[in-house]
């Protein structure tokens, strides 16, 4: 039986204001379960600029149609020409709405701009503090602590993975690869399962080699294995904008091929229970995406 978990990357306070509400929408019409994983903190979108010198970048905007098309004038100025918004502060109804809908919900992050570009300038105090204030934030949003948690843009390091074991989570999920695992971090196997996003995304794939969106699907489906994890990660805003006719499309493909959409949390008891190996990560660049990418090994 095939099976599929759907990882939804909240980043910005528009994805969250707009793009929760049309995803909740869109999987209610398909019967699909989801994972929702939160930014909280400010949505500093318009500092994202910098990513412009970053090899690729470009040329995924192009392939996307543009950062223009993805996201609205004003979320490209939070954080430069305009204030970036406390996310949690403005969404917590559309946050809360997720749950109450009987999806899975857990953190993304705080400042997702941030720890995304600059990572590893960031000291380990800087990090802590990221760590605790998504973790305050989602108690406020949602009474109870978080149960699994997710990194921007698949990035992680030493100092990330080790404080994030301090919460005792029940998985994490901060780097692409094909099977879950428990990190090896400085010499010590950590207790905290990281569950990896398996499938390339819509926006990496899409015009790619000159890719259509149906073609990306097709292919998507294509790469689903049998009793075997399959996490297909997307954004409120993408998936749930500017693509969401796609992303509507794919949906409708995983019912008519009879493959079942599990939560993340779901699915974690039987990935324990298989006895995950413990593997050291690396770091590696992948087609369609600008920059590297956290990655468990082989």
């Amino acid at each position: 039986m095939k099976r599929i978990s759907l990882r939804v990357d909240v980043d910005t306070l528009e994805g969250s204001l707009k793009g929760i509400p049309a995803l909740l929408r869109m999987l209610d019409r398909h019967s699909m379960q989801a994972s929702f994983y939160f930014s909280f903190g400010p949505d500093s979108s318009g500092k994202a600029i910098r990513r412009i010198f970053r090899k690729g970048f470009l040329a995924k905007m192009r392939r996307t149609s543009g950062p223009g098309k993805l996201y609205s004038l004003k979320t490209m100025m939070y954080g430069t020409l305009l204030p970036a918004p406390i996310i949690w502060k403005r969404a917590a109804t559309e946050m809360r709405s997720a749950r109450e809908a009987g999806h899975e919900v857990a953190i993304h992050g705080w400042d997702h701009v941030q720890y995304h570009d600059l990572l590893d300038r960031k000291s380990r105090r800087w990090l802590e503090s990221w760590f605790a204030q998504a973790h305050e934030a989602f108690v406020q949003v949602f009474g109870e602590k978080a149960r699994g948690a997710v990194s921007p843009a698949w990035r992680c390091n030493d100092d990330t993975l080790e404080i994030e074991e301090t919460y005792g989570l029940d998985y994490a999920g901060d780097c692409r690869g094909f099977a879950p695992f428990y990190p090896i971090v400085r010499g010590r196997t950590l207790k905290t399962l990281q569950i990896p996003t398996t499938l390339p995304t819509l926006d990496e794939l899409l015009g790619l080699e000159g890719r259509t969106a149906q073609q990306v699907n097709e292919e998507v489906w294509s790469l689903l294995r049998e009793d075997a994890l399959n996490v297909y990660a997307l954004h409120t805003e993408v998936e749930g904008g500017a693509l969401a006719e796609t992303f509507d499309a794919f949906l409708a493909g995983l019912r008519q091929r009879g493959v079942q959409a599990i939560t993340h949390a779901d699915w974690l008891p039987e990935l324990k229970a298989a006895g995950p190996p413990a593997r050291a990560m690396d770091r590696r660049e992948i087609p369609g995406r600008a920059g590297w990418v956290s990655w468990g090994s082989d």
